[in-house]
């Protein structure tokens, strides 16, 4: 291998999975009722049980991985194996993870001489995913790791992704929509239509009235925005009834892509509740609001 790719566990990819396909990761946390989580899962059933949990009253919260917690991982990735470090994090739009990430590379690298190259996602779940994946290839391809960041960071502005959360209570308890907002919207059936901006923050671009116009929505814009060339599509889930009719509809609309569901795991799922769904897909044009 020609570099050793890590990442945080913002890409849920199922960590079995990671193990099998090389690829080292430190795990992000959630709290429940005081109680602290690894975001480490390894089964449908632990990600079942966790959205099982939010619908019986859960109410999560997140924290990031400090300056700290990041030397520790990567001093334990130097002594453990040779080479330059490649490492993918959770969005600095969303998250100072990134950040601290940086500053702890730089602190690593003045004390070892090892080289790390900290890639910023600019997106969650599926997003930090694709970028994963595109690593690997390029990992097992014998990209340098200073090349593959290059390559990497034109790859993540080209990711488009929605999203549609679904249960607006939960945003409203969780502090992310008024009172008002979540009541109102939740009696008018409205679902918000999300994207990742070019920042990999996030903006809601629409509002539409019911979950089947959202649905549509999203499988017309791969239709009109995904690249020309056939890629991977993935299909979030947040324990969504509706991930499997976008998984066919996006397949009616790039019948030569293959596309599968993902979960959304904890770190993201405790900030969108149950039922949310999105899109991620390659596209051959930039991000940017439209």
């Amino acid at each position: 291998m020609s570099f050793i790719l890590a990442t945080d566990t913002s890409c849920d990819v199922l960590k079995s999975e990671l193990a099998e396909r090389g690829i080292e990761y430190i795990p992000l946390v959630y709290t429940i009722d005081g109680t602290a989580h690894n975001d480490d899962f390894s089964t449908d059933a632990e990600y079942k049980a966790f959205y099982d949990g939010i619908r019986k009253g859960d109410l999560p919260t997140t924290s990031q991985i400090n300056v700290a917690e990041n030397e520790e991982f990567y001093e334990k990735l130097i002594a453990e194996h040779e080479g330059d470090i490649l490492y993918v994090t959770l969005s600095s739009g969303l998250s100072s993870s990134n950040a601290s990430a940086k500053l702890a590379a730089k602190n690593v690298e003045e004390r070892t001489g090892r080289k790390i190259f900290v890639v910023d996602s600019f997106g969650a779940t599926i997003v930090t995913r694709h970028v994963v994946d595109e690593a690997q290839r390029l990992r097992d391809a014998g990209e340098s790791a200073e090349s593959a960041a290059a390559k990497l960071a034109e790859f993540a502005a080209k990711l488009h992704t929605w999203f549609m959360p679904v249960d607006l209570m939960h945003l409203k308890r969780g502090g992310r929509v008024s009172g008002p907002m979540a009541y109102l919207g939740t009696a008018l059936n409205i679902k918000p239509i999300i994207r990742f901006n070019e920042t990999g923050g996030l903006t809601v671009v629409k509002k539409v009235r019911g979950a089947a116009k959202g649905i549509a929505e999203m499988a017309e814009a791969v239709k009109r925005d995904s690249a020309k060339t056939p890629h991977k599509i993935y299909i979030a889930s947040a324990d969504s009834d509706l991930a499997e009719e976008l998984l066919e509809r996006v397949k009616a609309a790039r019948p030569d892509c293959e596309a599968e569901i993902g979960w959304i795991g904890p770190v993201i799922g405790a900030h969108t509740g149950c039922g949310a769904v999105g899109v991620s897909f390659v596209s051959d044009s930039p991000r940017k609001l439209k």
